[in-house]
């Protein structure tokens, strides 16, 4: 058990310095008074925050798909807009040490301290994985559509811009955030383009991390220096969709195949281990 003791030190130490670093302002006037004078305000980060900070620098690419699917899950639960990767990533590593050290008490070996680490940091991240997958999904089914809406509007002469912001008015997760881009764009170029770099539209699509979108935003900019915008758009239409379908005729044979592994063990080998023991049994009496 000295994995579980180490564990268990660990734990206490971790919470201790979090109960330190939150307490040392108030044991020391001349900090709160040097804090009074900043006109900044101080952000209160929560346990799970200080916890999760530290392994910022240890697994950054794990930090920034935590933030990529921060940026998706906030669509469909708000209370996930003001959490961070680092939130995320302490609740995940003092759940694992928690169900970690509980499992290995109760089947008094090592074992179930691994399984109980594993399976608390699963469950701590699976509902923000399904939240910001879904919304993925919804965006990668709503772009075809949008385009060809986009294509209609350009037939009446409007630029680019003023059709993205008409087809923003819909319903759907893409208008959703397409609202959100015009929302902050405050004055500055919208789309891509060769003098200005980068708009905002490339930047929160960028952000976002995902890559349908990205595509999307270079998309824009090369229509709006083009002049036959409804036929780009139309086609663009065109090329979303082809591969939205192809997408999905992959996650069907991969489902088919995950379906014919799953019957073979929940189905098929146990039917054969009751007929080998049913059969078996009488046969190696006889013997």
């Amino acid at each position: 058990m000295e994995s579980l003791m180490i564990l268990v030190a660990l734990l206490v130490a971790v919470l201790a310095g979090v109960v330190v670093s939150k307490s040392v302002a108030l044991a020391d006037p001349g900090v709160a008074r040097r804090l009074e004078n900043i006109d900044e305000p101080v952000v209160e980060r929560e346990a799970f925050e200080w916890v999760g900070l530290p392994l910022a620098r240890l697994v950054p690419r794990y930090f920034q798909r935590l933030g990529s699917d921060l940026y998706w899950a906030a669509f469909s639960a708000p209370s996930w807009a003001n959490r961070t990767p680092a939130w995320v990533v302490g609740r995940q590593v003092l759940m694992a040490a928690a169900l970690g050290v509980l499992s290995a008490w109760t089947l008094r070996s090592n074992l179930g301290l691994w399984f109980g680490g594993l399976a608390g940091w699963t469950l701590m991240q699976v509902d923000l994985s399904a939240k910001a997958s879904h919304a993925r999904r919804r965006i990668t089914q709503e772009l075809p559509e949008f385009l060809q809406l986009m294509a209609a509007e350009s037939a009446s002469g409007a630029g680019l811009e003023t059709v993205l912001m008409r087809a923003a008015q819909g319903e759907g997760f893409l208008p959703t955030w397409l609202r959100r881009v015009l929302a902050i764009a405050h004055g500055r170029s919208l789309l891509l383009a060769r003098e200005t770099g980068a708009g905002i539209l490339m930047e929160e699509a960028q952000r976002s991390g995902h890559p349908d979108l990205i595509s999307f935003a270079i998309q824009m900019g090369f229509a709006r220096q083009g002049t036959q915008v409804q036929e780009t758009l139309t086609r663009l239409a065109t090329q979303f969709s082809d591969a939205y379908i192809g997408q999905a005729e992959i996650r069907t044979e991969r489902l088919a195949n995950l379906l014919g592994v799953l019957v073979a063990v929940f189905y098929f080998f146990p039917f054969l281990i009751v007929i080998l023991f049913v059969v078996g049994t009488p046969l190696m009496q006889a013997f």
